[in-house]
């Protein structure tokens, strides 16, 4: 009878560099300042499961111009964004947040173009699927939002 792994205790010249290859792949993937995106995004979906919409709009970045685009127009700056998720998003209806499906293009050293998936669970158990675009800014060497268009 003929073995697909002769000797599982010494591996072939090939299994080794195809893993070694796959898991460089995996942590080469991201570069430091993607990685520290997805911590921002990590800690969106943690505020607002937490229910902590000033938590949530912190990650905002602070200019006049950090903007987030509705249906009917934009909100400028954190004081206006905070307004908006305040009046349409209390606490009680903001439910649980899934954001998934992330991909990162850098614009500049200062920028990055984000976009991906996004899933409200309702507290009443509805969902609301949908995508969105973030244009992120490296402030004070954090990654904010500068724009949100969420549809």
């Amino acid at each position: 009878m003929k073995r697909i792994f002769p000797n599982l205790h010494q591996p072939s010249r090939l299994i080794l560099p195809c893993l070694f290859f796959l898991l460089g792949m995996t942590v080469c993937a991201q570069n430091k300042d993607e990685r520290k995106i997805l911590e921002t995004i990590d800690m969106e979906m943690a505020y607002w499961n937490a229910g902590d919409i000033e938590g949530y709009v912190s990650l905002y970045a602070p200019d006049d111009s950090t903007r987030m685009i509705l249906s009917k127009g934009a909100a400028y700056g954190k004081q206006a964004i905070l307004q908006f998720y305040q009046k349409y998003w209390p606490k009680e209806k903001m439910g649980k947040l899934l954001l998934d499906g992330t991909a990162m293009e850098r614009i500049s050293k200062k920028f990055y173009f984000v976009t991906g998936y996004f899933h409200v669970t309702l507290p009443d158990g509805k969902v609301i699927h949908g995508r969105y675009s973030s244009l992120m800014k490296k402030v004070g060497g954090k990654w904010l939002i500068y724009t949100d268009h969420s549809g």
